[in-house]
């Protein structure tokens, strides 16, 4: 079976500049849609046209268009990973935390609330909707439809699977990458799109660092509490000093060192009179998307520190210059060559406030508590 034609939002509605988007799917999707590996559930079936393509308009048929940009951005990230994996032998099949034969339930309308998350036991994905302010005269937002938070939250899902002993780890510095590992596949996934390059190339003129949707995490829901660049920057300039050991806060300080890499490789890789600079942010992209995952699949199995995974990057990376530009942005960030920082070397209970569904989720928390007074027991 040939694969399947979508629309879907580039970013979130609210990013006007990029707006929707055709995109195509090469794996074979059933009604639903659903495929092997994940499916929509709690939304009517979705059936596509004669072409087997989920073509729909989000003013006239916002249910399908829902479930068909949630099922598209989740099947993105898990490609986007699946072909990382290969393409440097890890994996050849990749099977959720569960193991194979279950797919994923994905739910784009799981309910009212300013949320979403994946839960571990519940072998799912829930996007909730919200009125901002809990006005109800204001349109309802709904945090399916953005690209951000859709593909932070699979990014929890495929880190669980790829690291499931992070899930029981009571390190802050190990939840604060599963948070960055979220906004991180955000951004590597946009990178994975030639069109998604083509778009961040030109509003930012060649410039990572300028003031575009690419380094906002979640426009919409950000904008709906107040803030002008998303729930979360991942262009920042925070330092282990600069945050406390709030899981969600400390998770910024990875995600801004790895940013800053990413912008540092392609400022001295592009060459724009010889290579599109898409074309080259697209490859700087691919690069660090399986630079990343390696370091984690090569660092601690639980209780993984910021300090673990820069210095598996380092030794992973093969460009000295490269190598260089990580060990300059982590010392930068306190992460190495001076104190620890905010470093925990013993069982603490962690806080997880200010972080995503996923990681407040009962059973999670349950979960890390549990492993808390395990550790300390043994003390």
């Amino acid at each position: 079976m040939l694969g399947s034609k979508v629309k879907i939002w580039k970013q979130d509605p609210t990013v006007e500049p990029i707006g929707i988007r055709t995109a195509y799917i090469h794996t074979p999707v059933e009604n639903g849609p659903k495929d092997a590996e994940m499916e929509i559930k709690g939304m009517p079936v979705t059936l596509p046209n004669a072409d087997n393509d989920f073509l729909f308009d989000p003013g006239e048929n916002p249910s399908e268009f829902d479930s068909v940009h949630t099922f598209t951005v989740v099947r993105q990230v898990l490609t986007m990973y699946q072909r990382a994996l290969r393409r440097n032998e890890i994996a050849d099949d990749f099977n959720w935390q569960w193991g194979a034969g279950t797919p994923i339930g994905v739910f784009p309308r799981a309910g009212m609330d300013a949320n979403a998350f994946y839960s571990r036991s519940e072998k799912a994905l829930r996007f909730f909707y919200f009125h901002p302010g809990d006005d109800e005269s204001v349109p309802l937002v709904y945090t399916c439809r953005s690209f951000d938070i859709t593909a932070h939250e699979t990014g929890h899902a495929i880190l669980d699977a790829l690291r499931p002993g992070y899930w029981t780890s009571w390190h802050p510095q190990t939840g604060g990458l599963h948070e960055s590992f979220g906004d991180l596949t955000a951004i590597f996934t946009m990178l994975a799109q030639l069109d998604q390059c083509e778009a961040i190339i030109a509003e930012s003129k060649g410039d990572l660092h300028s003031k575009t949707f690419f380094p906002a995490v979640a426009e919409q829901f950000g904008q709906a509490l107040g803030r002008t660049m998303g729930l979360r920057n991942a262009d920042n300039d925070l330092k282990l000093s600069d945050v406390s050991n709030e899981v969600h806060e400390i998770s910024q300080v990875f995600t801004g060192a790895v940013y800053d890499i990413l912008a540092d490789i392609f400022e001295v890789y592009q060459k724009p009179d010889e290579y599109d600079q898409a074309e080259t942010l697209f490859r700087v992209g691919k690069h660090m998307t399986a630079l990343v995952v390696l370091a984690l699949l090569q660092g601690p199995e639980r209780n993984a520190t910021y300090q673990d995974i820069a210095q598996q990057m380092i030794q992973i990376e093969p460009v000295d210059e490269w190598k260089q530009f990580i060990e300059n942005q982590f010392t930068k960030r306190e992460v190495l060559g001076g104190p620890a920082g905010l470093v925990a070397e013993k069982a603490q209970s962690l806080d997880w406030d200010k972080c995503c569904g996923t990681l407040k989720h009962p059973d999670h928390v349950k979960d890390t508590d549990a492993a808390v007074k395990k550790a300390l027991k043994k003390k």
